[in-house]
């Protein structure tokens, strides 16, 4: 079967969870209305990077509630990007596959966490596959993707679809920040069409958009949200780093044949 999924290359406030779910909520709306059945954010979509991920993890059950709600809402299955869960003293950064009829079909802990996550948060343990009415999908997060060992356990399960909510963005130093994107869309470019035609899967990477300024520091997100697909490669693409919806029709590749 066919299906319309919606990327939402989002502009995230860090810190302003409430401001961003309201955003979210609106560009789920914009998506439904062109006739997206799927739709992903990015991972902190809600809180913002790390400082956000872990202050507000207290609230956890609530922005799952108000997603679920939304998901209702617009009769869509929605991937509200990523925030920090606890269980048992420690924190993850977890993302969810939530139903148009409000109901969590999977959820997933990111495993291999950025340098700077690790000293907070513990990784997941886990590849997470889980049936939908689209087919077996599969979720990873952000720098996951250069994992081929977490792509090929689900690929073992299965796996069709694979949606990769990410954070990627770099430091920006002078004059060498046009080059370091240039690598940076090289690398992003590749690993997408990649896990797409080593696994037979349509695989979905929806990025942060714009740039982000913490502690003296800034760093610009890379952006090139996109949907590849093993055969036709590079379907659907956010060419830059700015805020943008896109959708694509999508027809997912029949495995073990």
């Amino acid at each position: 079967m066919s299906f319309t999924l919606a990327l939402v290359q989002f502009l995230i406030e860090p810190g302003a969870p409430l401001k961003n779910l309201a955003r979210m909520e609106e560009f789920t709306a914009q998506a439904k209305a062109k006739g997206a059945d799927l739709v992903v954010f990015p991972e902190d979509a809600v809180c913002g990077p790390l400082s956000g991920q872990t202050g507000f993890v207290a609230h956890s059950d609530a922005y799952l509630a108000r997603m679920q709600a939304l998901a209702i809402k617009h009769q869509v299955d929605l991937v509200p990007g990523t925030w920090t869960v606890a269980e048992d003293g420690a924190l993850y950064n977890q993302a969810h596959y939530i139903t148009a009829q409000g109901l969590v079909a999977g959820s997933y802990r990111k495993i291999h966490l950025w340098e700077t996550e690790s000293a907070a948060l513990a990784p997941g343990t886990v590849a997470s596959v889980f049936t939908t009415r689209f087919g077996r999908v599969g979720l990873s997060i952000c720098w996951d993707i250069a994992f081929p060992e977490l792509f090929a356990a689900m690929n073992a399960q299965g796996v069709q679809l694979i949606l990769s909510p990410s954070y990627w963005s770099f430091p920006q130093d002078g004059p060498e920040g046009t080059v370091k994107m240039q690598d940076e869309i090289h690398l992003i470019d590749s690993l997408c069409t990649t896990r797409a035609f080593e696994n037979n899967v349509v695989f979905a990477y929806c990025n942060a958009a714009g740039v982000l300024e913490q502690g003296g520091v800034k760093s610009v997100l890379s952006g090139r949200s996109q949907v590849t697909d093993p055969l036709k490669k590079v379907i659907a693409q956010c060419e830059g780093n700015r805020e943008e919806l896109i959708t694509v029709e999508v027809e997912l590749p029949v495995q073990g044949v």
